[in-house]
């Protein structure tokens, strides 16, 4: 029971920190990509979005960001808890498969850093300039390449995490299994879509970390009620 209860704690705690990383990488989002418009036209633009940024919003907005994402793996403490009747190493490759996405986050979200400036420079030149078309073009491409790599990450993460949920021996009810965290995404980004100016221009770039924020609230929630009550 003392154990259980010292679980308990560590489960809120670390769950706790980690919705406070993801909150506090959401403010960055709001810095580094928001401007006041539609969804569907932030979703138009894409990476031409970030157009015209001032120097310090590009600075702070990401270099808030590195800092405070890694700080989100403390938010996996209570999904290991949860997943860890199933069996210990089925639960920590849930957590490590989520805990690579939140590293190639770091460098996505540094992308924006060079993408941004890319974007301004395109903008001071001539329209058309060969030079600066290309590059913003290599800039999307890797920035699409490291989003593909955390989709990988979080697709397989899902699954797992939905087989050991379906299978029963985990602190979640079976309900959680549709609140993994690719569903949650999926989920948010169709209640965001018709959401107009200026709301859906700040709320569009942070959507990932809102069903990041979603899932581990969620998570810790239960994990902890669960552990306390036995």
């Amino acid at each position: 029971m003392q154990e259980k209860s010292k679980l308990a704690k560590i489960t809120l705690t670390c769950g706790l920190i980690g919705i406070i990383a993801v909150l506090l990488t959401i403010i960055c989002d709001f810095i580094l990509i928001g401007k006041p418009n539609s969804t569907f036209d932030f979703l138009k633009l894409g990476t031409e979005s970030m157009k015209g940024l001032s120097h310090w919003r590009i600075l702070m907005g990401t270099f808030l960001g590195i800092i405070v994402i890694p700080i989100q793996i403390l938010g996996l403490i209570p999904v290991y808890f949860g997943l860890r009747p199933a069996g210990k190493v089925k639960a920590l490759s849930v957590v490590l498969i989520i805990g690579h996405a939140a590293v190639i986050a770091v460098a996505f979200h540094m992308s924006y850093a060079f993408i941004a400036s890319g974007w301004n420079l395109s903008h001071t030149l001539e329209p058309g300039n060969i030079a600066t078309v290309n590059m913003i073009k290599n800039f999307d491409l890797y920035w699409k390449i490291t989003m593909t790599i955390m989709a990988v990450d979080l697709i397989l993460s899902s699954l797992l995490y939905m087989f050991l949920i379906i299978r029963g021996n985990t602190l979640y009810p079976k309900w959680m299994a549709l609140f993994n965290q690719s569903f949650i995404m999926f989920y948010t980004f169709i209640i965001i879509l018709p959401f107009p100016n200026p709301i859906g221009g700040f709320v569009a770039p942070a959507f990932l970390n809102f069903s990041t924020l979603i899932f581990f609230i969620f998570s810790t929630t239960i994990v902890y009620k669960k552990l306390k009550i036995n």
